[in-house]
């Protein structure tokens, strides 16, 4: 295709030539004349030789550019099966299409796969059925099959961050259960299509929320008892380990998260009987009682701390309280991070009279002991804090603690 585009750029140029010579050649009275013209005709033609070769040149670095911002390192974008519709979605704003599950699941059920042609879905099927097979054991509640799934594909991928470059990219497959799977490569989609796949294959309900009124994120909604639940394995505040903070939780702290949603489409999230958070907190009896809790978690190995702390009945009318608190737990969990691990607050919400919140812990080691990101050493560096305290002190009238930092 590039040389079609370099040969019609070439013979474009030609054309005004052909033109002038047959004009020139067609007075032939006088022969130096003549001659004359076809030398002038020889030059522009290597003129214009040197002009094509320039821009194919150009065409080529063209090409490069635009490779590597669609990803198609492995094509190209004069290649015939280069798609420039698919390609520029992401700067359109379209957004991933749903996986449907529904071939896969009624294959796992009926144990019959003969019906699925896809090389992916089979490999689909086959991966999420080990999967069951290890994870599940007889005896399990819906909770805890729940759980094992979210654990799982926890495990399985990480988030691909060509989705948040300045050009956002994807791999291909990264929005669908084979890219959580085979490549171990997700974004939001992924997760919440793998997730329900998992859901539907185990007779639990469960719904994709697909947010993109305010740029696209997908989660998942499922039914755990007689409640709904939100579910956002994209959202976990965890490193290495989930931290299980947008894992079973309802309404009032998804909405809080930044991606709205139709409520009226889906049933409402209000019980609380399998939130994480209830299932795990520690009761104490007030906030000053973090400290131990928290300072046991992070000499362990501990990837979250939840606690429950009764309010007092005037507390309780107080509309806001959760946000009260989860300001509170939000900058001690900034002044507790260490060059081993960072501290996320969880967002909290008020049930039974009781205040639940807590601490998502990000270890910077991985279970092999190897760091995960750097630890540097500052030691030979030196700030004049006073003048900054001065600085800020004349400018805003504040007095700036920065011994923590």
């Amino acid at each position: 295709m590039k040389k079609a585009v370099i040969f019609a750029l070439c013979f474009c140029m030609a054309l005004p030539l052909c033109a002038c010579s047959k004009g020139e050649s067609s007075s032939t009275s006088e022969q130096p004349a003549a001659e004359a013209a076809n030398e002038e005709l020889i030059k522009k033609l290597d003129e214009q030789q040197k002009l094509i070769e320039e821009q194919g040149k150009k065409l080529e670095t063209v090409e490069k550019v635009f490779n590597t911002m669609f990803g198609t390192s492995d094509g190209s974008i004069f290649d015939e099966n280069f798609d420039l519709d698919e390609k520029m979605n992401v700067f359109n704003g379209d957004v991933h299409s749903l996986y449907d599950d529904t071939a896969v699941v009624e294959a796992y059920k009926s144990g019959d796969s003969s019906k699925l042609t896809d090389a992916k879905d089979k490999f689909i099927l086959e991966a999420a059925s080990k999967a069951i097979k290890d994870i599940i054991k007889d005896g399990m509640s819906d909770y805890e099959k729940e759980k094992a799934v979210y654990d799982y594909i926890f495990s399985q991928a990480h988030y691909d961050e060509g989705n948040l470059a300045a050009i956002p990219h994807t791999e291909d497959n990264a929005h669908t259960p084979y890219g959580v799977l085979h490549d171990h490569t997700a974004i939001c989609v992924g997760n919440a299509t793998t997730f329900k796949l998992f859901m539907d294959m185990l007779g639990i309900d469960c719904k994709i929320i697909h947010s993109t009124e305010t740029g696209e994120h997908a989660w998942d909604l499922v039914k755990i008892g007689e409640g709904w639940y939100h579910v956002d394995i994209t959202f976990d505040g965890g490193g290495n380990k989930p931290s299980y903070s947008q894992f079973n939780v309802t309404d009032e702290v998804k909405e809080r998260a930044g991606y709205p949603w139709n409520a009226d489409e889906f049933p409402k999230a209000d019980s609380t009987e399998y939130s994480f958070a209830v299932q795990n907190a520690s009761e104490i009896g007030s906030i000053a009682d973090t400290a131990d809790l928290f300072a046991d978690a992070l000499e362990g190995d501990a990837q979250y701390c939840y606690f429950k702390l009764p309010l007092s009945k005037s507390e309780q009318k107080v509309e806001g309280v959760s946000v009260f608190y989860d300001q509170i737990i939000s900058e001690i969990s900034f002044q507790l991070g260490n060059d081993d691990c960072e501290c996320t607050a969880v967002m909290g919400f008020v049930n039974g009279g009781c205040y639940y919140g807590g601490l998502g812990i990000s270890r910077y080691c991985d279970e092999e002991g190897e760091d995960d990101e750097p630890v540097y050493d500052f030691s030979g560096l030196s700030v004049d804090y006073e003048s900054i305290y001065s600085a800020y002190s004349d400018a805003f009238g504040i007095s700036l603690d920065l011994s923590e930092r």
